[in-house]
């Protein structure tokens, strides 16, 4: 995904994946989706100046030449994030995992550096 990220000059592909997630919210959002929709909400924090400690370093080029994430997209980001933690099939598969907390504490993380 990171890769397909590299080839775009706006957040187009940012907005479809986080979308990919908000619009299965009614139903079970499936694990991939939820996955890259994670992806892209780390992308949008990084935007913000808050990467993850372990950012790739093509994310770290890429969003050297972005402008600012516009409001929208930052609520975007959040609801994705949100939508995955509350349920998912991603959810669901890392709570089988002795590494559920670990994971859990990760997607707050995330949330804690993408304001309201």
């Amino acid at each position: 995904w990171v890769a397909e990220l590299e080839t775009y000059a706006d957040d187009g592909l940012l907005i479809n994946a986080l979308n990919s997630a908000i619009d299965q919210a009614e139903d079970y959002p499936e694990a991939p989706d939820c996955c890259i929709a994670l992806a892209a909400a780390e992308v949008v924090a990084a935007l913000l100046g808050k990467p993850v400690d372990d950012c790739p370093d093509e994310v770290d080029t890429w969003i050297q030449e972005r402008p600012a994430p516009s409001a929208s997209l930052i609520a975007k980001a959040r609801q994705a994030a949100e939508v995955v933690l509350a349920s998912s099939e991603l959810k669901d598969l890392w709570a089988e995992s002795d590494e559920f907390e670990a994971w859990q504490a990760s997607v707050e993380g995330l949330l804690s550096r993408l304001p309201y």
